[in-house]
């Protein structure tokens, strides 16, 4: 995945490194869901509203 070099963009990629650390991988999906988050194009809460609908049990 290409993703431009930006404060955002490297904020997300230490999220994704992170995450992996603890054997946490995310998808491609999630990651450019993050990335649309970091650009201002969702909100985060948007993106808790949309995981949580489609995990809640």
């Amino acid at each position: 995945m290409i993703v431009e070099n930006t404060k955002d963009s490297r904020k997300v990629k230490d999220v994704v490194a992170t995450m992996a650390i603890e054997n946490m991988y995310l998808s491609k999906d999630f990651i450019n869901e993050l990335l649309k988050v970091s650009r201002g194009e969702k909100s985060s809460e948007q993106l808790r509203q949309e995981v949580l609908k489609k995990y809640a049990r």
